[in-house]
């Protein structure tokens, strides 16, 4: 029920061309690591029969994964005594949020980034004194993963490694080393083939493009900055709200350490686990502040992108909140019984859901499923789902190509060519972040999009795409500091294509944004009529 996303298109379509023999950065555009494309080619037939749909669900199935990755995680470093309840918060807190449900059900690089990031911390978190190969190199491997799925989670690997080289003296002889030999097979097997096989396009598109972006003044800075934080904020109420509680209390606690309260008892003896590595908790803490300091120093921080993150955070928040707890149960409750104990769990767990439930409840993004907008005093309810619209004007513009004799769709909305199973011309893989019209036609053309030449070229001379479907996305966008289309090539972009093709038909309210779609038909062009017989030939 969820919004379209444009990054969707694109990021499906890519899947596609891997199915065809294509490349990413080599063959086409590519502006993420390379893991989802990846691992969704091998499962294009479900895509393609289910389309848009059909990724969701496998993005909402790693997602999954990831889930159930940072519940083991949380119990894992937690306290001994209170593994279900560690693992009981962490899933409320990950399950019952709206954002955090849609960003991982969504096709983007977020589930898979979670579930690598989950995973690969959880095995970190069994390298101890005894045992370290496995473990560590399985970790190594995994957070490889991540990082060859958002090259921002190579912060992950990097402390990964620099906590076993701290850490040494407490674990089994060179388990560190184990970690980095894990981290360079992963990071050699996901990463390498694509820079050697396409250098100029990888090293853009993974790393030279996610600096270009410029937010202006330091006020602007700082005001997307605050902006993001805010809508975080409003995103992660519950587990901001639980988080903000437990550092006051961990500052009171500062305060107060030199000078203890009469009675106060000692930490439980499990808070400190021996078959876990020292400190761990407070590692994932972190993990955590280090990946959100360094998507927040963003140029355009945007909120989701803190969406792998949070499940890691739910983990920490959940350890180190239980953690405390069984100091309360030990100083209060200490001559309680087992059912009472057992009873007092239930109600903290069951109000810890509720909060969330309530939460959930009053989330635009679930109003959202269900309200199309408001029209004065009338609020207007949805016709159909996003994707249900998605379908019918895929299946539209399938026929009217077919039926035109055409084999590409002419659109920046790959979302749609996706759905429809129609190829898009070269250059506009990336859909609207394909258009650089200041580049040189030969950067252009190594990297795989379109100058301003180029695209008026296609729009000037294709004849292979009958139809154009364009929504408010289209012709709207130049890379790659995705700033607004000018207003003399927007001009001259439209004018190019009220002259080549008539207007079919528009449907409002569509896809990211709710834009207006609109269908454009290439004019045919009459030969002229010869006759045959005229009697005074001869």
């Amino acid at each position: 029920m969820g919004e379209l996303n444009q990054d969707e298109g694109w990021y499906l379509y890519a899947a596609k061309q891997m199915t065809e023999g294509r490349l990413p950065y080599r063959d086409f555009a590519f502006t993420q690591a390379p893991m989802l494309p990846l691992l969704y080619s091998a499962a294009y037939g479900w895509i393609e029969r289910y389309g848009l749909l059909g990724g969701r669900l496998l993005t909402w199935a790693f997602g999954i994964l990831g889930m159930l990755s940072a519940v083991w995680l949380a119990m894992r470093s937690g306290p001994r005594r209170a593994q279900r309840l560690t693992g009981g918060i962490c899933l409320i807190l990950i399950a019952l949020n709206v954002s955090q449900s849609y960003f991982t059900t969504v096709v983007k690089t977020y589930s898979l980034a979670a579930m690598f990031l989950c995973t690969g911390l959880t095995a970190l978190s069994f390298v101890n004194r005894t045992r370290a190969f496995r473990p560590a190199f399985l970790s190594g491997l995994l957070l490889a993963c991540a990082a060859s799925t958002r090259i921002s989670f190579g912060l992950a690997l990097a402390v990964g490694g620099l906590y076993l080289i701290v850490c040494r003296q407490r674990l089994k002889a060179w388990a560190w080393l184990d970690y980095a030999l894990g981290g360079a097979l992963g990071l050699a097997a996901t990463l390498l083939p694509f820079w050697v096989l396409g250098e100029a396009g990888f090293r853009f598109g993974v790393l030279d493009y996610h600096s270009l972006r410029e937010a202006g003044s330091l006020g602007m800075r700082l005001a997307y900055k605050v902006g993001c934080l805010s809508r975080l904020s409003q995103a992660y109420l519950p587990a901001a709200t639980g988080g903000l509680v437990l550092l006051g209390m961990a500052g009171v606690h500062l305060a107060r350490r030199g000078a203890p309260m009469e009675g106060t008892p000692a930490l439980p003896a499990d808070s400190s686990r021996a078959d876990l590595p020292p400190g761990f908790t407070p590692f994932l803490w972190v993990v955590v502040l280090l990946l959100g300091l360094l998507h927040l120093a963003a140029p355009f921080p945007y909120d989701d992108y803190f969406t792998p993150i949070y499940p890691v955070y739910c983990a920490a928040l959940a350890a180190t909140g239980v953690r405390w707890w069984r100091r309360v149960e030990k100083r209060r409750f200490a001559a309680c019984s087992a059912p009472s104990q057992s009873a007092r769990r239930l109600a903290l767990l069951t109000a810890i859901g509720m909060v969330c439930a309530l939460h959930a409840f009053a989330s635009p993004l679930a109003r959202g499923w269900f309200i199309a907008g408001r029209d004065r005093i009338w609020w207007r309810l949805r016709e159909q789902s996003p994707i249900a619209q998605l379908r019918d004007a895929a299946q539209w513009a399938r026929d009217l190509t077919l039926a035109e004799g055409g084999t590409l769709l002419l659109t920046q909305d790959i979302y749609l060519a996706v759905e429809a199973g129609l190829p898009v011309p070269r250059g506009m893989e990336m859909g609207p972040f394909s258009y650089y019209p200041d580049w040189t036609l030969e950067r252009s053309e190594e990297l795989h999009v379109l100058n301003r030449d180029m695209l008026m070229e296609l729009l000037s001379t294709e004849t292979n795409a009958p139809i154009a479907a364009l929504s408010g996305y289209s012709f709207a966008i130049q890379s790659p500091n995705v700033t607004p289309v000018s207003r003399e090539d927007q001009v001259a972009l439209n004018a190019i294509l009220q002259e080549r093709f008539d207007h079919v038909e528009s449907i409002s309210s569509f896809g990211q944004a709710g834009t207006t779609l609109e269908f454009w038909r290439l004019k045919k062009v009459l030969e002229p009529v010869t006759s045959g017989g005229d009697e005074n030939s001869e």
